[in-house]
């Protein structure tokens, strides 16, 4: 592969080496999974991380894979 993309400060951090040529990179998004409140709101914020996972992929891909 020729991309590492981390999503998370925790795999940043936990995994600093990672024996590859690939190019790494890193962006940390919130994790939905530490969300509170009603199942409504839960599912609020797993639907907007999925979003900016969603908008940075497109624009990664736009920006770096030709």
């Amino acid at each position: 592969f020729d991309y590492l993309i981390t999503v998370c400060d925790n795999a940043k951090e936990r995994c600093p080496y990672f024996p590859s040529r690939a190019l790494k990179f890193h962006k940390n998004f919130t994790d939905p999974a530490k969300a509170r409140g009603s199942e409504e709101e839960i599912m609020a914020v797993f639907r907007e991380v999925r979003e900016e996972i969603k908008s940075y992929c497109s624009q990664f891909i736009a920006e770096h894979v030709s």
